[in-house]
């Protein structure tokens, strides 16, 4: 959602968050076949004295999809692409994108959509997984994404920004599809979404949540949270951005970027 709004610079309060147990993170192995092909291959280099290749270097960052709100456009999402571009990450990993009715058709349509646009992604980039970095509307398509088609596979971390994850009591705007289906928490398609998790897939997905008590459009402030997310990041006090802001104030992207960094290899 979108309405003009005054400006508020942000600063983080102590955060708030639920972490899985480390039993439910993701299991990383190589084939057994690789592993004795490395063992052979170092064995043979040792017996002739050849010093062994290093080690292919590590994969760069998952390419990252920003993905403003309702009634948005990707020029909303520029401030967090400069960012993350300013701070290590390269440019052809970087994109910005919204759905064919910027967020305001039915949510299930706009996942379809997103679907279709992560394969792109992949394909361009050669990666195995994307970053789905969303706001406001797109938090919601994003989850439906996840749970509901081919999202799980595809999909290495999930942040929502001031996302109506439960609803909004702002909720006015009912003269778009989207609007209706995020109106209140017992609306079929939430019901339907957040049950009988809140992250789905989070064995394969790390979750980050970012909020402010500032916002007035995803009311009350705790309707951004998710349950069982890895982190809800509480944003709080009188510079708290405000829904507008959020996706540009550079205490939210810090947290964005560090979580990103420390669950890369989870």
């Amino acid at each position: 959602m979108q309405f003009a709004s005054t400006r508020h610079s942000g600063t983080a309060s102590t955060r708030t968050g639920d972490r899985r147990p480390a039993g439910a993170r993701r299991l990383r192995s190589a084939p057994l076949a690789a592993l004795l092909t490395t063992g052979l291959l170092c064995m043979a280099s040792q017996a002739s004295g050849a010093v062994p290749r290093p080690a292919a270097p590590a994969a760069g960052h998952d390419p990252v999809i920003m993905i403003p709100g309702m009634t948005g456009s990707t020029a909303n999402m520029n401030p967090m692409k400069s960012d993350l571009q300013a701070n290590g990450w390269p440019a052809n990993r970087l994109f910005t994108w919204t759905d064919s009715s910027s967020m305001t058709q039915d949510l299930a349509k706009a996942a379809r959509e997103l679907s279709a646009k992560v394969d792109q992604v992949r394909g361009q980039t050669g990666a195995d997984k994307v970053v789905l970095a969303t706001w406001s509307a797109s938090t919601l398509a994003a989850r439906y994404y996840i749970k509901n088609l081919d999202g799980a596979d595809k999909v290495s971390q999930y942040i929502g920004f001031a996302g109506p994850q439960h609803g909004t009591t702002n909720n006015g705007c009912q003269w778009y599809v989207s609007c209706q289906q995020f109106a209140s928490p017992n609306t079929a398609f939430l019901k339907a979404l957040n049950n009988p998790s809140e992250v789905p897939s989070n064995d394969k997905i790390d979750y980050l949540t970012i909020r402010s008590t500032q916002d007035r459009n995803a009311t009350p402030t705790d309707t951004a949270m998710l349950a069982g997310a890895d982190e809800n990041y509480l944003m709080s006090g009188a510079t708290a951005p405000n829904h507008l802001m959020i996706i540009s104030n550079g205490t939210a992207l810090a947290k964005m970027r560090s979580f990103i960094s420390a669950h890369e290899n989870d």
